[in-house]
């Protein structure tokens, strides 16, 4: 048994790396209806135009089918009436352009991310100054004895005169961090 799971690994590894390769059929009608089958029409069908289409799948993720190489990119681009060598607005972007565009996307990520918890953090310490200045001012307005330090460091009690500008001045500070 323990041999068996590793002999049915391999043969899936080697089946997993073969290449796929079928026949696809594409017809359109008289009407333009489109119909695809891996039988070929009939010399005798009422088929306008039937194609083989190329099916075969890339044997790594690197290479690209025939179909979307560059050359046939610049041949379509030809037929179309565009300029060999310029890009146009739909075609695809390079891997340069892709990575100048997703740096430039992180980037702004970056710098929205950092306006966001500045803002944030404006916005704590605008809240808090509002908690700490409504509590100043309920403690002021109870007419509980208050006492502050003065100039020289000594503890001065708050007389009424003192009590009503530090009132003011609180209100005053209330009013402009709890908008």
């Amino acid at each position: 048994m323990k041999l068996l799971l590793p002999i049915i690994i391999a043969i899936a590894a080697i089946f997993a790396n073969s290449t796929v390769s079928a026949q696809v059929y594409k017809c359109v009608d008289k009407d333009g209806k489109v119909q695809y089958s891996d039988i070929p029409p009939p010399a005798d069908a009422k088929c306008g135009v039937a194609k083989k289409l190329d099916t075969r799948v890339a044997s790594s993720p690197l290479e690209l089918p025939p179909a979307t190489s560059k050359a046939a990119i610049d041949s379509k681009a030809n037929k179309d009436g565009k300029a060999k060598g310029k890009d146009s607005k739909d075609g695809p972007k390079t891997l340069a352009d892709q990575s100048k565009d997703f740096n430039k996307r992180r980037a702004d990520e970056a710098d929205a991310a950092k306006k966001d918890a500045e803002t944030e953090r404006l916005a704590k310490a605008k809240q808090v100054r509002c908690t700490e200045f409504t509590n100043y001012l309920r403690d002021l307005e109870t007419g509980q004895p208050l006492a502050s330090s003065n100039e020289k460091g000594e503890r001065v009690i708050l007389d009424d005169a003192g009590r009503a500008a530090q009132i003011d001045r609180a209100r005053t500070a209330m009013n402009e961090s709890c908008k």
